[in-house]
């Protein structure tokens, strides 16, 4: 079973990468493209800067998935580095547990934030915000998939020794 969560992980962890790579290379490009057109020929593009922020909420949300699958965006460096390694591995299966209950209760939220946005639109692009709000919910998914395969790999059912120590890496 780890074996296939490693596999799905991999594949995933390399699509959030495709997605924050693309998004940020979109968000450049079309922020640029607005600079250039604002003070060469004086006219707006509210649809580009529309796009650009619709985007960086997806990039936020990606990158942050992605970092929850490297184990990268909550640290306890401070009191890690005072633990043995059982007290790493302690502080790391604490810090996952919290990050998927906070998962959960961002999924739960955006459910009932997606319901309200049901049938609004942007007003320059016309796209729907529940495409755009949808960033919410992939995230905590993708995040609690994650946690699901660290704390199998490398979590509760697995030995204190099988985990690297991060603060020697």
């Amino acid at each position: 079973m780890s074996k296939a969560l490693t596999l799905i992980g991999s594949a995933l962890r390399g699509l959030l990468a495709a997605i924050v790579i693309c998004a940020l290379f979109f968000i450049v490009v079309l922020v640029f493209y607005q600079v250039v057109t604002r003070y060469v020929t004086g006219t707006a593009t509210p649809e580009l800067a529309e796009i650009a922020r619709f985007l960086f909420i997806w990039l936020v949300f990606a990158g942050s998935a992605w970092l929850i699958s490297r184990g990268d965006l909550i640290a306890i460096d401070f009191f890690s580095a005072q633990a043995g390694r059982g007290g790493k591995r302690t502080l790391r299966i604490f810090a996952d547990l919290c990050t998927a209950a906070f998962l959960v209760a961002l999924i739960s939220y955006s459910g009932k934030l997606l319901d309200v946005v049901a049938i609004k639109h942007a007003p320059a692009t016309g796209i729907p915000y529940r495409w755009v709000y949808l960033a919410l919910p992939v995230f905590a998914v993708s995040g609690i998939f994650f946690v699901i395969e660290r704390l199998v790999t490398t979590g509760f059912f697995a030995r204190p020794s099988a985990i690297s120590d991060k603060a020697g890496d």
